[in-house]
C-alpha cells in the first residue's frame, strides 16, 4: 500500500524528491532486517491497534544475530527499526532528510526503554 503511495506521490508530482528517495530507503532497510519484501508490513503501518500487537522480534529475520542476547546489537537493532519506521510515514513532510538519517546512524543508539521483547512496532512508530 505505502508503495503505491510513493508511486501515486511521484505521479502526481512528476518530480522525484529526497522524501522519495528517503521512503525507498525505508522499504530496504526493512526488507534486510525481515528478511523478505515488508508488503504486509507497510500495508499494516495504517492501523495502530495491529502495530501495538506486533513485537518486533517477531518479524526480524531469524539470521540475524540474536538481539534479545545481546544489548549492544538490540540497540543497533531497535535503532534501524524507528529509523525505517520514520521513513515510511504516509506524509513525505514528516519523514527525515537522508542527512538525519545518516545522523542517527552514526550516532550511538540510546539505551533500551525497556526489554527488547516487549518492544512492538507501535513503540517504534511512537518514538522519535
Amino acid at each position: 500500500m505505502n508503495l503505491m503511495i510513493e508511486f501515486a506521490e511521484l505521479a502526481y508530482t512528476m518530480v522525484v524528491t529526497e522524501k522519495c528517495d528517503v521512503y525507498s530507503f525505508g522499504v530496504v532497510a526493512l526488507e534486510i532486517m525481515f528478511g523478505s519484501h515488508p508488503a504486509d508490513f507497510l500495508s499494516m503501518m495504517v492501523s495502530t491497534r495491529m502495530a501495538a500487537n506486533m513485537m518486533l522480534q517477531d518479524v526480524l529475520d531469524k539470521r540475524l544475530p540474536s538481539a534479545e542476547d545481546d544489548v549492544r546489537v538490540s540497540r543497533e537493532v531497535i535503532g534501524v527499526a524507528k529509523i525505517a519506521v520514520k521513513c515510511i510515514r504516509h506524509d513525505p513532510k514528516s519523514r527525515p532528510s537522508m542527512k538525519q538519517i545518516s545522523q542517527e546512524l552514526a550516532d550511538r543508539p540510546p539505551p533500551l526503554p525497556m526489554p527488547f521483547r516487549s518492544i512492538s512496532i507501535l513503540h517504534l512508530m511512537c518514538s522519535d
